[in-house]
């Protein structure tokens, strides 16, 4: 693949101020002098130009007719992007345009990039490493401004260096155990076992902190699911509507009016929340409301995050609390919202009414909040409380180094079990040979992640995911 030279248009489709092609390989030089007339140039021979320096000319078709003006820089390998030798074009950004020098390109001896070729060779040449590639991915793709900068991070090395230093200490420990090994009569057993313990533990805890930060790279890459839940006429689509500060859903005194679940991005803080406010949970012979109910149980079980919402002016059923014990023993995400206390006069009343469930919040640490969606009351809190539940266990003060995706997850999650595997070994006796093999495997989990040793199926798949010119 490394062998010729690729072109592609690296700017999205559609009309636009610039298009860039790019091209990349051996024959890269050649290719733009074929084609690229510098201003004052007589044949594109005459082009010798300058590394990353801007020339303004034109391009030309074969037949010498004119395409476009265009502006032409040259990169040498190994100071380019893919690690060889790269030029670009900028011309005007029709589609037409585009696709016609692209096509000259292609003439004058470049052939098609595949989706992801450029970042493909960028990987193969050690200018990235693949968490790296995925950032550029999620970068593209970034929701908020927050999910931007965890991206910038991990493309500048924020993970591959915490990674980096836990490997290194992988194979620390791992040449003191090969050394035990090959020379018993010189080792202390005994203190190495301790040191051995220490080194692994510490190896251990920093594992745990990026796995801590696994699903908070999901919320920041996709948005957390938040499903607005509870009876009928709860004020669940009134809440939606405060928090977004638009009159996204409906809102009428008659129960039943969303009878399908709306669903709207919201920024918390830089938190993306993907909330859906869902069709009231109640007795009903409306089979589009049925519909809309069997949707809302859905989005129940699949949320991130469920926010019950109960009218305090109402009795609570017995559905709901049933709901709550099953979530709580699920250990879901959950947080209880006592809506429309506006309406509240009797607060005696509302004590009595809400005795038992505010007793089962407490029994299973579920946090229960007051408010009054309509009158806006409460709202910060809200706030507060949904960020403080889904950036749980992030350690504080601590940026996050990556937005870690499920293939980080996985390997991760197979280090951490042999590491546990390993000191629970290491602990009742100490056999070096045994426990190396332990330590070269969870070296191996982590250098996964950032392609060192990584099978070709995943480098596939982590690069199937890029767009043509990336």
């Amino acid at each position: 693949m490394l062998g010729n030279t690729i072109a592609a248009i690296a700017t999205p489709p559609g009309n636009g101020a610039i298009g860039i092609i790019r091209i990349s390989g051996p024959e890269a030089l050649a290719v733009l002098q074929k084609i690229f007339w510098p201003a004052g140039a007589l044949s594109a021979g005459l082009f010798k130009p300058e590394p990353r320096k801007l020339y303004l000319g034109q391009i030309k078709n074969t037949d010498g007719s004119i395409l476009d003006q265009s502006m032409a820089v040259y990169m040498p390998a190994p100071h380019s992007y893919t690690g060889e030798d790269v030029a670009e074009l900028q011309c005007h950004g029709g589609y037409l345009v585009c696709h016609e020098v692209l096509a000259a390109v292609c003439r004058a001896g470049a052939q098609l990039a595949e989706p992801g070729e450029f970042s493909t060779r960028a990987f193969i040449n050690g200018k990235l490493s693949l968490d790296q590639a995925e950032a550029i991915i999620d970068i593209i793709e970034a929701k908020s401004v927050e999910a931007l900068k965890i991206s910038e991070r991990q493309l500048a090395g924020s993970l591959q260096q915490r990674l980096d230093k836990s490997a290194d200490a992988l194979l620390d420990i791992l040449a003191q155990l090969e050394l035990a090994v090959d020379y018993p009569e010189e080792t202390d057993d005994q203190a190495l076992q301790r040191q051995i313990l220490q080194e692994l533990t510490a190896v251990q805890a920093e594992v745990q902190k990026l796995l801590n930060q696994t699903k908070s790279g999901r919320y920041f890459r996709q948005g957390a699911l938040t499903a607005i839940v509870g009876p009928a006429n709860a004020g669940k689509s009134t809440l939606l509507n405060a928090l977004l500060q638009v009159e996204r859903a409906i809102v009428t005194s008659q129960a039943g009016t969303t009878r399908d679940t709306v669903e709207e991005y919201y920024l918390l803080d830089g938190l993306p929340l993907r909330l859906v406010d869902t069709a009231g949970i109640r007795e009903t012979a409306d089979l589009v409301e049925q519909a809309g109910i069997e949707r809302s149980k859905k989005a129940l079980t699949e949320a991130d995050l469920v926010l019950l919402t109960l009218d305090v002016s109402q009795p609570t059923k017995d559905f709901w609390f049933d709901l709550l014990l099953n979530s709580a023993q699920k250990e879901n995400k959950l947080l209880v919202l006592l809506n429309k206390i506006d309406l509240l006069a009797d607060n005696q009343l509302y004590e009595q009414r809400l005795a038992k469930l505010t007793e089962i919040c407490r029994e299973n640490a579920v946090p229960l909040l007051k408010l009054s969606a309509k009158d806006n009351q409460g709202l910060d809190e809200l706030k507060q409380a949904i960020s403080r539940i889904l950036l749980a266990g992030q350690p504080n003060g601590e940026p996050m180094a990556a937005l870690l995706n499920d293939r980080h997850k996985a390997a991760l999650l197979t280090a951490q079990n042999i590491l546990e595997s390993a000191l629970q070994n290491a602990s009742l006796g100490f056999d070096a040979a045994m426990l190396s093999i332990d330590v070269q495997m969870a070296w191996q989990s982590l250098a996964e992640i950032g392609g060192k040793a990584a099978s070709e199926e995943i480098i596939n798949r982590v690069f199937e995911r890029f767009c043509l010119g990336k």
